[in-house]
């Protein structure tokens, strides 16, 4: 074999071993950065997982405010309107007191006034221990019945129209304290008006049968 021949083989094979030795290096590289973009999902999934438990976590979060909220409502909507409407008929029931002429009327006015000022007191306590607001009168209510009530002269036919006031007021008082025990949400406050339902029938039941009498 000739020195060129030589030559030539020998430069094959380092051209050949140099070559190994490129692609060795190349996958090493590859594998390198396979390794680097596995590593750079994994820490991507990961962060969007963290995210996604915080949103639901967030959303969960949101959606007991809103549910406290709403119960909150039922129960500060119920408490503003018992107040005015007891309000609106504590001026009545005064007015009894002052205008009637029926003997009976006005010892059942006495009794009622001081049921519903008993009954405005509990809500009231209620109210200022949960922060509700509660009017401090009724917002005229009861302007359109004492109206009603002051262009009649006094005697048989005033009596007869603040009785039949009552039997309404208190048959409407019945069905808002009942359709409420159902709607609010705190305890105290179903119990409250439960305690409240009795008498409120009683005072019905007790201005039905002064109106029968005063129909005789």
């Amino acid at each position: 074999m000739t020195a060129d021949k030589k030559l030539r083989m020998k430069n094959k094979q380092t051209l050949y071993i140099l070559t190994i030795a490129i692609a060795l290096s190349a996958g090493a590289c590859n594998n390198a950065d396979t390794e680097k973009a596995k590593d750079m999902a994994d820490s991507a999934a990961a962060k969007m997982d963290t995210a996604v438990q915080d949103v639901k976590r967030g959303a969960e979060n949101a959606a007991g405010e809103v549910s406290n909220a709403l119960s909150s409502n039922e129960d500060s909507n119920f408490v503003v309107k018992a107040a005015l409407t007891n309000n609106a008929e504590l001026r009545i029931l005064q007015a009894g007191i002052d205008n009637g002429t029926n003997k009976e009327l006005k010892a059942h006015a006495r009794m009622m006034l001081s049921d519903h000022k008993k009954l405005g007191g509990k809500v009231k306590s209620y109210s200022s221990g949960k922060g509700y607001i509660l009017p401090d009168n009724d917002k005229g209510k009861a302007d359109d019945e004492l109206a009603k009530l002051n262009e009649k002269k006094k005697g048989s036919e005033w009596d007869k129209e603040w009785v039949d006031h009552m039997v309404s007021a208190h048959g409407d008082a019945i069905s808002m304290f009942e359709n409420g025990r159902d709607k609010v949400k705190d305890n105290d406050l179903k119990t409250i008006i439960s305690d409240a339902l009795p008498t409120l029938h009683s005072h019905l039941d007790m201005m039905k049968q002064l109106q029968d009498n005063m129909g005789k």
